[in-house]
């Protein structure tokens, strides 16, 4: 009880900061392959610009082409800016796969320099999947300050919020292993989304 209180206090109070007006974006460098429609052979590879910021995803290919990928309803589903229907139907080792109801797939492969630095790579392709020891509270019973005694209760502790809306993004590290999650809590404080993030979501 305690903590739904404090929960409630300390996201009004970040609220009015203004803090939350400057998004807070990761990128990585990476090689994007589009395969069009209807395409048997291998597409067009080239380097790109891999961006995630609250669920939001940009993949921006240097032939000028950009994808904006906003968040559906359920884990690994987008919409692009045109309002096409996108699947992340691979996120494992160094690659994301994205594919869209058209047909065409866009294959993310992260730099190797850019995973030893740490920035991204396995960390970052994990980035979407919701970790298997905080599945049960998506779409759960617990709500608002519920789920983030649970979350420490788990061994996780608590970044940073941020709101826009009625929802929340609320930034969580664990502690045994510095894995970031975001979970996403909907006007009604119930769990929509956990992902796993980038580690500096959670700095």
């Amino acid at each position: 009880m305690k903590k739904s209180a404090f929960l409630s206090v300390s996201l009004v109070t970040i609220a009015l900061s203004g803090w939350l007006s400057t998004a807070h974006a990761d990128s990585a460098e990476a090689n994007c392959q589009v395969r069009k429609d209807g395409d048997t052979k291998q597409g067009q590879s080239g380097p790109c610009t891999f961006s995630q910021r609250q669920g939001y995803i940009d993949l921006d290919l240097r032939n000028g082409e950009t994808y904006s990928l906003a968040p559906g309803n359920q884990p690994n589903h987008f919409k692009d800016q045109k309002g096409n229907k996108v699947v992340r139907t691979q996120a494992a080792g160094d690659t994301q796969e994205f594919k869209w109801e058209g047909g065409k797939k866009v294959t993310v492969t992260f730099t190797r320099t850019h995973a030893a630095a740490g920035g991204g790579g396995a960390s970052a392709v994990g980035s979407g999947e919701t970790p298997a020891d905080l599945k049960d509270l998506v779409n759960g019973r617990r709500v608002g300050g519920e789920v983030g005694d649970e979350m420490i209760r788990r061994g996780y502790s608590e970044a940073r919020n941020q709101v826009q809306g009625d929802e929340v993004y609320s930034y969580w590290r664990k502690s045994s292993d510095g894995r970031c999650v975001v979970v996403h809590f909907d006007a009604s404080r119930h769990v929509s989304s956990i992902a796993s993030a980038f580690e500096s979501s959670c700095q």
